[in-house]
């Protein structure tokens, strides 16, 4: 019979006190739970204390409590195997730069007040992006180690990113632009544009991925925790898996001149640095790569495609994006109708 697995496991690394050689020694213990990680801990932490009474090979000393850092550590480590390594990537560069005030205070005797001052610093250094990001770290460590202690910490309003989604004359132009010049570039922007891929996305196609006019996307390229691109064999998210139908046209420009099985022989961070250049060498306002997917999605709504259509296209999980991408569009359209009203008054009035 297959042993069942559960949903939920965590490391907990218990505190066993003071050997004969005068050091505290400890060993790990592995809770599981369907319902929770605050459970699967607690049952982790009544393993320990079941197997320190029956065994007496150190003095039994009160437990020591870990660091923040410790336990930022063990919260890693625990999810080592079901987070992307750019997840994890971000993890280790909190701890190893950030949050540096409270790092090495005991967990259990971690405030509410060390946590805002330590907030209110970073905000003075960091954007409110990246302070939300940090604490919600914070915030997952603590739910493991005290899962009764609530946090209530005022945050910095995070700053709304005004969107400048890209015209057909801007497409046009970048694409004429870069034809021959720059063809793996320009690979990169018939996918964005044409297909909303994501850079991750992009540059971990291959020529496998490709069936007749149909691309299939299910992969990406990401940085690990040292830095070094590796394909994760999923994407962004799971609605990030999907099937891309493109114009024959734009499959035969992806198709052709391929030196390997990948389709753009680029990394996200070229791809980016590269776009920004071009954008500036032939005067188009400034925009992102990443903007392209804001495009086809405003030329979708145009067309009337229905939001969840547009969403499975792109792979976004939820319709916040495609929001923020019609609320510029609504921007520049109520700019028009409102001079048409300017404009009829005084033509009207003779004013």
């Amino acid at each position: 019979m297959k042993e069942k697995k559960h949903k939920y496991e965590v490391s907990y690394r218990a505190c066993l006190g003071k050997g004969a050689d005068g050091k505290y020694h400890y060993k790990r213990f592995i809770g599981v739970s369907n319902t929770s990680e605050a459970k699967a801990l607690d049952d982790a932490k009544k393993q320990a204390e079941r197997w320190k009474a029956t065994h007496e090979c150190c003095e039994k000393q009160e437990e020591v409590s870990i660091t923040l850092r410790q336990a930022c550590d063990e919260y890693i480590a625990s999810k080592d195997s079901v987070l992307s390594p750019s997840t994890i990537r971000g993890y280790d560069t909190i701890v190893k730069n950030r949050l540096t005030g409270i790092m090495d205070v005991p967990i259990a005797e971690l405030t509410q007040m060390q946590i805002q001052i330590e907030m209110n610093r970073e905000a003075k250094m960091y954007s409110p992006k990246t302070v939300h990001n940090d604490h919600g770290f914070l915030s997952a460590v603590l739910a493991l180690h005290r899962p009764d202690f609530v946090l209530h910490t005022r945050l910095p309003e995070k700053k709304q990113h005004v969107t400048h989604v890209p015209s057909n004359d801007e497409i046009e132009a970048l694409l004429k632009f870069i034809e021959e010049s720059d063809y793996e570039l320009y690979k990169a922007i018939l996918l964005a544009a044409f297909g909303s891929l994501r850079r991750s996305e992009i540059c971990a196609l291959t020529i496998e991925d490709i069936h007749d006019n149909v691309v299939s996307v299910s992969k990406a390229m990401v940085p690990d925790k040292d830095e070094h691109y590796v394909i994760k064999e999923t994407t962004k998210s799971e609605a990030g898996t999907r099937l891309v139908t493109m114009p024959m046209d734009v499959i035969n420009k992806l198709l052709c001149n391929i030196e390997s099985d990948r389709i753009v022989n680029l990394r996200p961070k070229i791809i980016s640095g590269r776009f920004r250049s071009v954008v500036r060498r032939y005067g188009l306002e400034v925009f992102r790569f990443h903007d392209l997917r804001h495009y086809q999605a405003s030329i979708l709504h145009a067309m009337g495609v229905p939001d969840q259509y547009i969403m499975a296209r792109g792979g976004w999980k939820t319709d916040a994006t495609l929001k923020n991408v019609y609320r510029h569009q609504m921007d520049e359209k109520r700019k028009e109708v409102e001079d048409d009203i300017c404009k009829f008054f005084s033509d009207r009035f003779s004013l």
